[in-house]
């Protein structure tokens, strides 16, 4: 029996984890290093497509390293400019070796014609771009963040001069000009930076209106990670929320707090201190999709969940109160713009969120604004496919900059063969 080095051995095994069950034969296959927010884009790519997406799970490739790289070592940015010297640079190599034996297995299965994750420098990921830049595979990231309030593009420059990071993979697609903005210092081409668009939102361009029957969700998108920058006014809305539910226990409707993750609901959990005898659901897994139709208000702040809700009719109210009435560089929906006021309710004061969730739970319409207004608004934030004569879904637009990348690195092993 063939006998392999220890890392060697891990890739294989690890490739032998691939999710192949949507691929089919005769298609381009996109290998995807798979996280809880960048499978919603994978899910409408292999709807909308005519590429194959396999997965990885994302976790399962960091662990699979950690026993090789030291633990003040894994910061995002930094990790590329540390594997070209010292003590990185003899990790390197086994890293490599690592993610080429992955992909030499994945390819007894099937061809991979690009690798795709979903950030321009994950320190996990930076194995299987060594790998593919040694086997001539494309590797591309469909970037699942989005640089639209006002401070974060200059935060990412300043990172990236900091980290030293420079992008060494094929190229990157965003959702937004904003996006692009703040991450081409890292690329010597800024034609290899693609405005897209979001996949995930291709399925919301043309939602047909419930009737009001029908929308029977009081929805709370969480935003109590300090990355919102509102944790103290995210409690009291939740203490809020929890307490006209129970007053409006009678109306029959299902009082919803959406977080984003398992790990976000039990700290959300922890933090709220929720009862037996709460009336309060708190889910994870509830598709956005078939929730913001199905809500008479949807209530956040700083996410852009509440961006997405612009392509429904769903009334958004934000709690502006406390530390979510910030400076303007650092909230995402401006309370003093007049686009956004025309299509966003502001609750100035616990009171008045008190009563706009009283009135929504006893069957008033909230303002919505027009639906000219809130594509407008959605287009603010985010590209929006055929706004600019080019493809009519993030989907067409993604699958375009794949194919180009396999093309340009065939034409480039070509060139290298002649």
């Amino acid at each position: 029996m063939r006998a392999f080095a220890p890392e060697r051995a891990a890739g294989i095994a690890l490739a032998r984890r691939i999710d192949w069950s949507s691929a089919k034969l005769g298609k381009l296959t996109v290998l995807c290093l798979e996280r809880s927010q960048f499978i919603k884009d994978i899910e409408e790519l292999r709807r909308l497509t005519d590429l194959n997406w396999v997965t990885l799970n994302a976790v399962r490739l960091r662990l699979q390293q950690e026993p090789w790289v030291p633990e003040a070592a894994r910061q995002q940015g930094y990790f590329t400019a540390w594997l070209k010297a010292g003590e990185g640079a003899r990790i390197r190599p086994i890293l490599e070796s690592f993610a080429v034996a992955l992909l030499e297995e994945a390819q007894r299965t099937m061809r991979v014609d690009a690798v795709a994750t979903a950030n321009i420098d994950y320190w996990q990921d930076e194995a299987m771009k060594l790998a593919c830049r040694q086997l001539g595979i494309p590797f591309v990231v469909l970037c699942r963040e989005n640089y639209s309030i006002p401070w974060t593009v200059p935060w990412m420059h300043d990172h990236l001069v900091k980290s030293h990071f420079h992008f060494e993979g094929a190229g990157l697609a965003v959702f937004s000009q904003h996006t692009k903005n703040a991450f081409l210092p890292a690329f010597d081409d800024p034609n290899d930076v693609w405005v897209t668009g979001a996949p995930r939102y291709d399925r919301w361009l043309h939602l047909e209106p419930l009737p009001e029957s029908d929308k029977t969700f009081i929805s709370l998108v969480t935003f109590n990670d300090p990355g919102y920058m509102a944790v103290n006014t995210f409690l009291e809305t939740a203490e809020i929320f929890d307490r006209v539910a129970r007053a409006e226990a009678k109306s029959g409707l299902t009082w919803l707090v959406k977080c984003k993750k398992r790990g976000d609901r039990n700290e959300v959990l922890q933090r709220v201190g929720s009862r037996d005898d709460s009336p309060l659901k708190f889910e994870f897994d509830t598709p956005l999709f078939t929730l913001f139709p199905r809500s008479r208000v949807v209530v956040g702040c700083n996410s852009l969940a509440l961006v997405e809700a612009m392509l429904t009719d769903a009334p958004v109210v934000v709690p502006c109160w406390g530390e979510a009435h910030a400076e303007r560089h650092n909230v995402m929906l401006d309370y003093n713009d007049p686009l956004t006021c025309r299509v966003v309710t502001f609750a100035k004061s616990p009171e008045e969120f008190t009563e706009l969730l009283t009135r929504a739970a006893r069957g008033e319409q909230l303002k919505t604004g027009s639906p000219e207004d809130r594509r407008a608004l959605f287009q603010a934030h985010l590209h929006l496919p055929g706004s600019d004569d080019g493809p009519l879904t993030a989907s067409s637009a993604t699958e375009a900059f794949v194919r180009h990348y396999v093309e340009k690195y065939r034409q480039m092993q070509k060139s290298q063969a002649a």
